[in-house]
């Protein structure tokens, strides 16, 4: 049996969700009343993985895979595993909203690169690969206050963001070399200033032969190399990273 591909994923998945628009109005409650969202990152994130779902376990059953979920704090969104081959895919949703410069936050990087087992479904060596559905979308006007007797009705209600770019990506390729969200140990992507560049363009770690390994040995040791790496040719040229080129 053939293992599942990124492009045989990308191929399907687009194939599936071509006339979609990713567009929602709200949330319909059992009266048929709309109640509408904003334009919060958590919420819309929470809304493509829901409208995503069916597309990846129809695409995972026609390949023999099976899919399971993990909770909020636990990597990935999908856990896409073939029973037969033992092949298993790290599936996670990302989202940023569309500005002049443009970072996806792709995860911890003090848990799971440091401790096997850490915040995880399955030990992180279990996995062969680690792919990225990401969204860029761009916030609409704020949604109208409504009150009880102003309630929307389904298709009354317009909705508070649209879709500027959908792609899926290895996610070393998207890794850059800064944290990508304050404080907070989370990897950044690289800056993106238009939303089609996530889809075209890499980061730094796809200009190693053993791009993965480069990006995970980097963000495992973040605080060792962050001071003295300052771009792409700093990380090219380090002596402890010549063995990935």
């Amino acid at each position: 049996m053939t293992n599942l591909t990124i492009d045989s994923f990308c191929q399907s998945f687009f194939d599936l969700t071509e006339s979609w628009s990713w567009e929602i109005q709200g949330f319909l409650d059992s009266n048929s009343y709309v109640h509408p969202i904003d334009s919060d990152t958590k919420v819309i994130s929470t809304v493509f993985e829901r409208m995503s779902a069916p597309a990846i376990r129809s695409i995972a059953k026609s390949y023999g895979y099976v899919v399971q979920l993990a909770n909020q704090t636990t990597y990935p969104d999908f856990t896409i595993t073939n029973p037969t081959t033992g092949h298993r895919i790290a599936l996670d949703i990302k989202t940023t909203y569309a500005r002049s410069r443009m970072v996806f936050t792709l995860g911890g990087y003090n848990s799971f690169l440091r401790n096997n087992t850490k915040n995880i479904l399955f030990p992180y060596n279990s996995y062969a690969d680690h792919w990225v559905l990401g969204f860029v979308y761009k916030q609409l006007a704020h949604y109208m206050d409504y009150d009880l007797e102003s309630l929307p009705k389904a298709g009354e209600i317009s909705c508070p963001y649209e879709v500027e770019a959908v792609f899926i990506r290895e996610k070393h390729e998207l890794c850059g070399i800064r944290a990508g969200s304050g404080n907070t140990k989370n990897i950044g992507s690289f800056v993106g200033t238009n939303p089609k560049d996530f889809e075209t363009k890499s980061g730094p770690f796809s200009e190693f032969s053993y791009g993965k390994a480069a990006c995970d040995f980097y963000w495992a040791n973040y605080e060792i190399y962050c001071p003295n790496i300052n771009s792409k040719s700093e990380l090219l040229s380090h002596k402890d990273f010549q063995q990935f080129i």
